[in-house]
């Protein structure tokens, strides 16, 4: 094992489900990890080095490295005085060295005959010597072509990304308070980038804020820091390339598809899922480069959908065009995280439709929400509340407060704290959860399937909120009421 790799932080947490990606693919020739940058792919690769590789190499390549510095780094990881003068003596001394494994961190795009060198390695590795390659661009690898061919398998940054659970690995690590609710919004928000995961753990353990505030404590204290690191991140890159990034961060819509494959492709935060091509979420929602954004802060749009539909800003109503577009509010409302795909709205509301004219229509009603919000606060400030990206419509939580989201919130941090035995907490949460159930859903304004489904979790929630409060409050030896204030028992 080579034993001269980089440090790494006390608060970096091992991505087991990742090293163990890594091991079961050992005996492909190439394993990429590729991502934008912040993905993490650095640290996986020494962790895996250090804990799994049995005879394991770690080289970094800096931005526009050639053939030569390549082979000098390569030189310097295996430890060979004289360097290497061509690829032929690379070869070889990897096939003296067998069976080994061999990281190359390409942490920008190498010069092209860099890339060159690295490509004709993957075609000439020794038998008994397997490559991991970490880079952020698929296309400058060709990794689709080598994984297609059997030669490469591919860790990308879906699997990258962090789940719940090592979100709550590194929340205990660092000693921030959370609830399981927390942890959901917190990879709603983030999508589980591990630079702004980390982030806003580590400053809220700093601040003593709670898991629930971290997102949005980083963003107000430390959001420069992502500022600067894009910028960063974009200095090598094309001209064009940059430009479409800032346009995408500053809110812009980019309707070439082939833009952003490309961009995605080159690992420049632009994601892909089952409904398109999208910037990264805590990019597009970041404010970083909001060039016509008012400086002043959103005052909050109040929404309630138990009972009559409301939705207001500093007590005016939006004066919704249309039933049909308001409803679209109303399911977007009531999404986790105040998400929906294209896709998933023509299903909901034009079943069945072509999807050109489902497009079209969609684009209509979202304009008309826009329009509507802008009557009250101005176009300039309408994004703060409602988002139409590539491929999702989205509502800003930070602006937006819904009551069937504070109502679930405060029913599953009433079953956290009972399940741990702390009734006074658990009675106070369901008291707060109860309070907010002014009825049933929309009542008299929904229509579709979607509201009754949400509409039967949401009732039967409510009757075991019902059912705790009772089994709680009647047993006075366990939770005592006194003075208007909960007491725990004696």
């Amino acid at each position: 094992m080579n034993r001269s790799l980089p440090r790494q932080g006390p608060t970096i947490v091992r991505r087991a489900r990742i090293e163990e990606w890594l091991e079961r693919f050992k005996s492909a020739p190439v394993r990429f990890l590729t991502a934008p940058p912040g993905f993490g792919k650095t640290m996986a690769l020494l962790d895996y080095l250090r804990h799994r590789a049995a005879n394991g190499y770690y080289c970094a390549l800096s931005a526009g490295a050639t053939k030569e510095v390549l082979w000098s780094e390569l030189a310097g990881a295996l430890t060979v005085d004289a360097g290497f003068a061509s690829q032929e003596e690379l070869v070889r001394a990897l096939a003296e060295r067998a069976p080994l494994e061999l990281a190359i961190d390409c942490v920008s795009v190498p010069a092209s005959d860099g890339i060159a060198a690295i490509l004709r390695l993957v075609e000439e590795v020794p038998e008994g010597v397997s490559l991991l390659i970490a880079c952020r661009s698929r296309a400058v690898f060709q990794v689709r072509d080598l994984v297609s061919r059997g030669l490469a398998s591919l860790c990308d940054a879906e699997r990258l990304a962090l789940c719940t659970d090592e979100i709550r690995h590194l929340a205990e690590t660092c000693g921030v308070r959370f609830v399981h609710a927390d942890l959901v919004r917190l990879l709603e928000q983030t999508e589980g980038w591990p630079l702004v995961v980390s982030g806003a753990i580590c400053k809220a353990a700093e601040d003593n804020c709670s898991l629930h505030e971290a997102f949005a404590n980083w963003r107000t204290r430390r959001g420069h820091f992502l500022n600067e690191f894009i910028a960063a991140s974009l200095a090598d890159a094309p001209e064009e390339h940059a430009a479409l990034v800032y346009k995408l961060m500053a809110g812009s819509q980019i309707d070439e598809l082939q833009q952003l494959q490309a961009l995605e492709e080159q690992g420049l935060f632009v994601t892909h899922t089952a409904d398109g091509y999208r910037v990264l979420r805590a990019l597009s929602r970041s404010n970083l480069y909001r060039r016509y954004a008012s400086a002043l802060p959103a005052s909050p749009m109040q929404v309630r959908l138990f009972g009559w539909f409301e939705a207001e800003i500093e007590g005016r109503p939006i004066p919704w065009i249309r039933r049909r577009d308001r409803e679209i509010f109303q399911y977007v409302a009531l999404k986790s995280g105040g998400i929906a795909s294209r896709g998933e709205l023509g299903e909901a509301f034009w079943p069945g439709v072509e999807k050109h004219l489902v497009a079209q229509s969609l684009r209509t009603a979202c304009s008309n929400i826009r329009k509507a919000i802008a009557h009250l606060v101005g176009f300039d400030q309408v994004e703060a509340y409602f988002k139409t990206g590539h491929s999702d419509v989205s509502i800003d939580p930070d602006n937006v407060v819904v009551d069937v989201k504070s109502f679930i919130a405060h029913s599953n941090d009433g079953d956290e704290q009972y399940d741990r035995g702390e009734l006074e907490a658990a009675l106070v949460h369901y008291h707060l959860a109860e309070g907010l159930h002014s009825g049933s859903l929309l009542i008299g304004h929904g229509s579709g399937s979607w509201v009754a489904l949400h509409a039967a979790n949401l009732e039967q929630r409510h009757l075991t909120n019902l059912e705790r409060l009772s089994e709680i409050s009647a047993d006075p030896q366990r939770v005592l009421w006194s003075d208007g204030r909960f007491a725990a028992g004696i």
